[in-house]
Parts: C-alpha cells; structure tokens; sequence
C-alpha cells in the first residue's frame, strides 16, 4: 500500500523493490499522514495520487485503485490503470447500515 506520506517520498525506491508485482493507493490513509483526513479527491491528492500510478505504470508495477462504482473506473482506466477494488471497508459498512440499520433498530427494540 502506498498510503503515507513517507511512501509517497520514497515511491521509485519502492518500485523498485525485486519481486513487488502490484502497488494499492491508499488515499484515505494518505491524507490522514497529511494532516488532512477526509479530502482524498483535493486537487493536492489527487495530483498525488496521479503521480503514483503513472510512476507504478511507468517502472512495470501494475497500480490497483479503489473505487465505489464501475462509472469510476473511466478516470483509471484512461490513465491506463487496470486492476480495482469496488467499494472499500468504509463504504461496504455505510451502504450495510444505510440499508439495514432501520430493520436492525427495529429488532433491537424489541428484545
């Protein structure tokens, strides 16, 4: 995972790690690092996080991004990034709760 600022610093020496066949951005960590948790499309990460795939794509080491809809993946995909993770932990829980969280309130009323 490239998702701290120190990653970020070192990132060709990462690359060039022998055996290393695939990267994972990590922006909601990364801006945390930042000192500016929440703002993983600012135009600051998302410069950043740019540079991270082309560098990846550039050295050979295929970069895989997170995404929360197939729609998203026209942006990456463009930027010749082939490799994604549909929804992250954080976003699986939301839409779990958005769904179910009445219904559960409701059971656990009643017990």
């Amino acid at each position: 995972m490239i998702e701290k600022r120190g990653a970020v610093e070192q990132l060709e020496e990462i690359l060039s790690l022998p055996g290393l066949d695939m990267i994972q951005w990590g922006a909601a960590d990364y801006t945390i690092s930042m000192g500016r948790p929440g703002q993983w499309t600012s135009p600051e990460t998302k410069a950043v996080e740019k540079r991270v795939f082309e560098a990846a794509l550039r050295m050979g080491v295929p970069p895989r991004c997170e995404i929360n809809s197939p729609d998203a993946a026209k942006y990456y995909l463009d930027m010749g990034v082939r490799h994604f993770c549909i929804g992250t932990d954080l976003f699986v829980w939301f839409e779990w709760c958005k769904k179910n969280g009445e219904a559960m309130r409701r059971v656990l009323e009643g017990a």
